[in-house]
């Protein structure tokens, strides 16, 4: 062999990387790939090497250890690109890898293909010649002889039908005609060892790509999700972001050139809650499991890692605690019923329950947890199946109830209306206390999940305030906070009986069998009734 071909082969092994490689060699073999002989077409500069921007080298790293991924990003900053050469590399290097590739429409399933044919026209003979060779020539198709291949389509073909397919990307997942049908094509290629990649700018807030990119930041589903803002590029400075912002509507701006992941996603309207505040928060993990009741009133937490009870705090004697609760239907979709506890002296939210349960059984759960946070005044949203889950808390035997209040009174006054109910006037006082509580840091969030959801919180031009895709957190929330300001009342504290034979059960018998009963004067007299007549 020649010093030319050893040279050669040594710069393909390179490309390659080593067989059984860690995640680490391979994205180094990758890079090195892109770098040397990968090329691109550039919009103004034309043909040009592919050379990794950290963005793109933090998201091929992400696709390489996470088997589903989904990245959030601004518009043209070279995902599309990295996603066609990523593709290429898997099955050209390596055998029986088969990789769809899935586009809104067939025109762009073609446009997306010919970047990876486009790369592949302009590698070196010697590289043709060394790799394997491309047996089917398709505007929608790459085979190669060591039994590998990409195919692009249209999102309305069913990828996974028949096919042992290595993974899955999906372009502009956001804007899919069918969002949820491709996924259900998809979903069963997971259950093999596939992998799946989503890649997309926002649509809006409410739709099916929203709802995976909420879950894979609140870790309530399998992706990993990761972001890149407008500025990604590495070409982009703040005058360029300035002459967007003077020649575009706000929510197209958000949308197409994002900074932040939540403003992606406001196609009208604005947040209601601080973003930065939210990001300036300190997380911390909670401790996950379960209540079990053995009886009523007598139960033990325990830990499971899918839990729905979140933990930050136990329970402690000296303490005295909120409660609010918003009550979903209890299907199998749709919104969450959701909980929220707060320590009444520090603001501490000292945990959550958060997951689909029937009302009736959500009031008899809050009422356990109610007694187990030292009988806590618990708020319970009454609209709809709230009513429910309060008659349930109440027939369970619990009695620290919130009582509707005038609110609209100079002093509020208590009525007999069990529960805290959510009006037009109601709602925004709630919220915008929460807002001050946060503010002023009279209350300390701790859940990641909650966070998220604050963060798509919005305020739209009517006033109107809601989430996307769920808000049930957020007014769990701010109902546990409403709380607060009446858990001091006399009326809501428990009256606790000192335990048997301790100091003060002593003290109360000892003093109370000295007392006497006083004898009022007269008591004894007596005198006969006169009868009348």
């Amino acid at each position: 062999m020649e010093l030319d071909e050893l040279l050669n082969e040594s710069e393909f092994r390179k490309c390659r990387g080593p067989a059984n490689a860690t995640p680490a060699e391979q994205l180094q073999a990758f890079s090195y790939f892109c770098e040397k002989f990968w090329y691109v077409k550039h919009p103004e500069k034309g043909r040009i090497l592919f050379r990794l921007r950290p963005a793109q080298t933090e998201t091929v790293n992400v696709w390489i250890n996470e088997r589903y991924s989904i990245v959030l990003k601004a518009r043209q900053i070279g995902f599309s690109t990295l996603a066609a050469a990523y593709s290429f590399w898997l099955t050209y290097f390596f055998s029986d890898r088969f990789v769809v590739m899935l586009s809104r429409t067939e025109r762009e399933s073609v446009k997306l293909l010919s970047k990876a044919k486009y790369g592949y026209r302009f590698l070196p003979q010697w590289f043709r010649m060394r790799g394997p060779s491309q047996v089917t020539e398709h505007q929608l198709k790459m085979v190669f002889d060591n039994e590998s291949a990409i195919e692009s389509l249209p999102s309305s073909n069913d990828p996974a039908r028949g096919e042992s397919v290595y993974l899955v990307i999906v372009d502009e997942w956001a804007f899919l005609p069918n969002a949820e049908e491709a996924w259900a094509s998809i979903e069963p290629v997971t259950d093999v060892g596939g992998r799946v990649i989503g890649l997309s700018t926002a649509n809006g807030s409410g739709n099916f790509y929203h709802e995976l990119w909420v879950g894979s930041q609140t870790n309530s589903n399998r992706f990993k999700g990761i972001f890149f803002p407008w500025s990604a590029d590495g070409e982009r400075n703040q005058d360029w972001y300035d002459s967007k912002v003077a020649n575009m509507h706000p929510w197209q701006l958000h949308q197409e050139y994002p900074t932040f992941p939540e403003e992606a996603f406001i196609k009208s309207g604005n947040p209601v809650f601080d973003i930065q505040m939210l990001d300036d928060m300190t997380l911390m993990e909670p401790t996950r499991g379960y209540y079990h009741l053995y009886s009523d009133g007598n139960g033990e937490f325990r830990h499971s890692e899918n839990g729905e009870l979140h933990i930050w705090a136990m329970p402690a004697k000296e303490c005295v605690y909120s409660i609010g609760a918003d009550v979903s239907e209890g299907l199998s979709y749709g919104d969450y019923s959701s909980a929220h506890i707060i320590d009444a002296r520090s603001g501490v939210i000292v945990a959550t329950w958060h997951g689909r349960i029937e009302p009736d059984l959500f009031g008899e759960l809050l009422a356990e947890l109610g007694w187990w946070y030292n009988t806590a005044l618990l708020g319970i949203e009454n609209n709809n199946h709230g009513l429910t889950t309060l008659k349930a808390a109440q027939k369970h035997g619990y009695k620290n109830l919130y009582k509707q209040r005038r609110l609209a009174h100079v002093r509020p006054e208590a009525t007999e209306i069990l529960g805290w109910r959510t009006t037009a006037t109601t709602k925004p006082l709630a919220i915008d206390e929460l807002a001050a509580a946060m503010r002023t840091d009279t209350i300390q969030i701790y859940c990641r999940q909650t966070i998220a959801e604050l963060r798509t919180f919005v305020r739209k031009q009517n006033g109107k305030m809601s989430g996307s895709p769920h808000d049930d957190r957020v007014i769990s929330l701010a109902i546990a906070n409403q709380m607060l300001k009446y858990v001091w009342l006399p009326e809501y504290r428990p009256q606790d009986k000192p335990p048997q034979n301790s100091l003060m059960w002593w003290e109360k018998h000892i003093m109370g069998s000295r007392t006497t009963k006083k004898t009022p004067i007269g008591a004894h007299n007596v005198r006969n009734q006169t009868p009348f007549g």
